[in-house]
């Protein structure tokens, strides 16, 4: 049975990070004394963080977790994320999405235009080394990192190398090699430059947000979880099933923990959970908006929307089931169907 600081520690930084408790007290342990508990991403670190977050794109469809990520080590200088396994309702494995979102290509010549954006994928992420357990990331021209990993027996090097076979075939160039910028990566944030620096001036929140991907699984009551962002405006939709109280309270906190947190603190609660003029057959919503009380670039709002009895969610209680979500998660997030089951 845990017990003391050093485990309730452990709990803490579960929630925070999806490690398991016994993986979350080795990394405790292996902390230097007085570094904060979760340390905070810097300069070209934070900047890919923020883009690995954005551009990950686990919230396409069901996956074991509510974003597609089971856990994450936050250290000082990397970071590790490990992917769900799970594939979309049509078969197709997350970790190759998540291929086709971050690893930058050339458009084939006929395709570019003056006007077009001329890079797939996100300009300037590299791949530093590919292995059959993982794929390491990076920026070009810095010493950043974050290694994408997957609990099953995924081949990341067979994955990128697949990936840049159908790219080549198709008359793209893949640059996720190259040392350097290419032009038209260099030209995406010459033509977009007011944009890029925005982004990287709020990089601090979804850097942030990554480096506590557990809350999401862990704290929060939703079924499903939808995050996009617009500049450096975040936005975070959480669904719950009818009749599941929205863990609002819990997950603001977390966020805004002195020690665990994040440089947020709220700006506005708009709460309907008691609403006594609401009916259960529709929809409603509270909203949180926050910000940094140390006037850092970007805001954060957070939708707690909870389904009307309208919607009957048996068949996204079965899609979770197939993903492979752990039943004890189902049964706080969709009581209805799991005690039904």
């Amino acid at each position: 049975m845990p017990h003391g600081y050093a485990d309730r520690n452990a709990k803490r930084l579960h929630r925070y990070t999806g490690l398991t408790h016994a993986q979350a007290r080795q990394f405790l342990e292996d902390q230097p004394v007085g570094r904060p508990r979760i340390v905070e991403a810097t300069g070209a670190q934070r900047r890919l963080e923020a883009l690995v977050f954005e551009h990950l794109g686990g919230d396409v469809d069901y996956f074991a977790h509510p974003i597609g990520i089971g856990s994450v080590v936050p250290s000082h200088d990397d970071l590790v994320v490990s992917l769900d396994a799970s594939s979309t309702r049509h078969g197709y494995p997350l970790v190759a999405h998540a291929l086709e979102g971050l690893l930058p290509a050339e458009l084939p010549k006929a395709e570019q235009t003056e006007d077009d954006v001329r890079v797939l994928g996100v300009p300037g992420v590299r791949t530093t080394r590919t292995s059959r357990e993982g794929l390491h990331l990076s920026l070009a021209g810095t010493e950043a990192s974050v290694i994408l990993t997957c609990g099953d027996n995924s081949n990341w090097a067979s994955l990128v190398a697949d990936r840049r076979a159908v790219l080549e075939a198709d008359g793209y160039r893949p640059c996720w090699h190259e040392a350097e910028l290419t032009e038209p990566e260099r030209a995406f944030h010459q033509e977009h430059a007011e944009m890029s620096q925005a982004v990287a001036e709020a990089s601090w929140l979804p850097s942030g947000l990554l480096r506590r991907a557990g809350l999401f699984h862990e704290v929060s009551t939703a079924y499903c979880t939808r995050y996009w962002v617009t500049w450096n405006e975040w936005r975070v939709e959480l669904k719950h099933d009818p009749g599941v109280k929205p863990a609002h309270d819990a997950l603001v906190d977390h966020l805004t923990d002195p020690k665990w947190g994040m440089d947020l603190a709220v700006d506005k609660l708009h709460c309907e959970c008691d609403a006594p003029w609401a009916d259960p057959h529709y929809d409603r919503q509270c909203t949180v908006e926050l910000s940094s009380p140390t006037s850092q670039p970007g805001s954060l709002q957070v939708r707690f929307r909870a389904i009307g009895t309208w919607c009957d969610s048996q068949d996204t209680y079965r899609a979770l089931q197939r993903a492979g979500a752990d039943p004890i998660w189902l049964g706080r997030v969709m009581p209805q169907h799991h005690n039904r089951g």
